[in-house]
């Protein structure tokens, strides 16, 4: 009897129904029209690789000669990692290749999205959740192995793993995890995530003993009714939902906290907690000098504890240094200041006139964290500050040496602002930033200032940059996430509206 057949069908339900990624020959090209997509002089911006579906993160491996994407992960798409050898052949690293799992079984499951890549002497090295959604670091090769670095970190909540750098002076791996919440306080806003439902004992872990100030807020309680308890919920920070009764916080026991910079050898040895207190540490990166960057992602106008107008920024990070979360903003000021205001009916029905910080400070230990210090820039909020990188001392944009060329990804409005539209689109570009003069500028831009679903007939244009890394030669590839469509705070991507831009000299 021939199986083939069978295989194949087989392994057609098992993939699902996708839309095949497809390297871009050089000849075919083309590159963006400078009318649409305003572009540095001298250079113009090429499709490198078309129809991917949520790519998240780009890292290039010069031991193997590949360039390595991860696409997927979100809206319960499956995980992909490709690998790209020059000459255009790609290796499909995850899942294993061609074989069929049910023939190849293995136990290794990656569930996204992929927070990051980074390549340590041939070994990728990918940050991603497990299947019960805790975070973890993983070493994959080529061959289909693959070992832990890292597990069980608390990533069950709003946002995972994130970015990964390695310290060139040390070695060591450097990562972030985002807050379990908006701003502290497990609310409506999580139960629209999705993830109270499934995960109703998870909150944010802090990593240090807290005293707090004795807010309680008021939301509706979605599993109310004769087994699901009362119409209203009282939830306080740092606390799982619908649970109210603790002002001190102990630290973390797992040594694992929430909002925070980590670093660990490679060996998955010595983890330390580098900072703390950063919502949402999405892009880290180091400089030529061996100073740790990040982009933090601002609370956002939603949820049992809503914040108005709370920029992304990049900070330098400093180790043992709280950034101040939840109650400073990412920009670095108090939270109570008049600009993070919410509308007063929005906050009122959760028991408060006005938007106070959680922590008593004093007695937590805990200070402010220094603005002019840490601060590096400031982005407009829901802006989508994303992972990011340094121009090189040498290749085609050498001129810019030292500045970091930074991907906003976008806003996630309606959901991320109370429901209603903002009056024109955040983000959706890349900026370039001095860090010494903290000067932001508009580097890679469409010229009509929407995203390319927004356009007539111009999908090639920027969507939603959410990642970008200088090659070996110096020059520049761009990954954009694509279209995602919300669903009240759950994401789904368009099947095949991400890309890859090169940006290269003109001929």
């Amino acid at each position: 009897m021939n199986r083939l057949p069978t295989l194949l069908i087989l392994s057609a339900l098992l993939t699902g129904c996708r839309t095949a990624p497809v390297l871009i020959p050089p000849s075919a090209q083309t590159p963006l029209d400078p009318h649409i997509v305003t572009i540095p002089p001298g250079f113009q911006l090429v499709p490198y690789i078309r129809n991917l579906t949520a790519p998240t993160a780009i890292a290039f491996d010069s031991v193997n000669q590949t360039t390595l994407v991860a696409a997927g992960g979100i809206g319960g798409d499956d995980v992909h990692l490709y690998a790209y050898k020059p000459d255009g052949h790609r290796i499909d690293l995850y899942p294993f290749g061609t074989r069929i799992p049910l023939i190849n079984s293995r136990d290794f499951k990656i569930r996204g999205p992929i927070g990051g890549i980074v390549v340590d002497q041939g070994r990728i090295l990918i940050s991603h959740r497990d299947q019960h959604d805790r975070g973890v670091i993983s070493s994959l090769g080529y061959d289909g192995s693959h070992k832990t670095i890292v597990a069980n970190l608390p990533a069950q909540g709003e946002y995972s793993v994130t970015d990964l750098a390695i310290n060139p002076a040390n070695g060591r791996l450097y990562f972030g995890v985002g807050s379990a919440t908006n701003s502290g306080v497990v609310g409506i806003d999580d139960w629209d995530i999705g993830w109270v439902s499934s995960h109703k004992d998870f909150c944010d872990q802090s990593a240090v003993d807290l005293k707090l100030l004795g807010y309680r807020f008021d939301t509706h309680n979605p599993p109310s009714g004769i087994f699901g308890g009362a119409d209203i919920a009282v939830t306080a920070p740092f606390q799982p939902f619908a649970n109210s009764k603790k002002l001190r916080i102990p630290h973390t026991p797992t040594g694992k906290p929430t909002a925070a910079v980590y670093s660990v050898n490679l060996n998955g040895t010595d983890l330390r907690v580098e900072a703390h207190g950063i919502r949402n540490p999405v892009g880290l990166q180091f400089n030529e000098f061996g100073r740790l960057y990040l982009t933090n992602q601002g609370m956002q106008l939603r949820g049992t504890r809503p914040v108005k107008n709370d920029p992304d920024s990049l900070l330098w990070l400093v180790p043992g240094v709280w950034y101040g979360w939840p109650d400073f903003s990412a920009d670095l000021y108090p939270i109570a200041d008049p600009q993070f205001q919410p509308p007063t009916e929005m906050i009122v029905r959760t028991g408060y006139p006005e938007l106070s910080p959680l922590i008593d400070h004093e007695t937590s230990n805990l200070v402010p964290p220094d603005r002019n210090a840490l601060l590096r820039a400031t982005f407009p909020s829901m802006s989508g500050a994303s992972k990011f990188d340094f121009a090189p001392a040498t290749g085609p944009l050498s001129s810019f040496h030292g500045q970091a060329l930074i991907p906003l990804a976008g806003d996630l409005a309606p959901f991320a602002n109370a429901g209603d539209p903002l009056p024109h689109p955040v983000g959706y570009k890349i900026v370039r930033v001095d860090v010494e003069t903290q000067q932001v500028h508009d580097f890679i831009f469409n010229t009509q200032h929407l995203p390319a679903s927004q356009l007539k007939n111009h999908p090639t244009a920027l969507e939603r940059p959410i990642d970008l890394k200088f090659a070996p030669d110096g020059s520049l590839y761009i990954v954009d996430e694509g279209e995602l469509t919300d669903h009240h705070g759950q994401l789904h991507p368009t099947i095949g509206s991400g890309k890859i831009l090169h940006l290269i000299p003109l001929k």
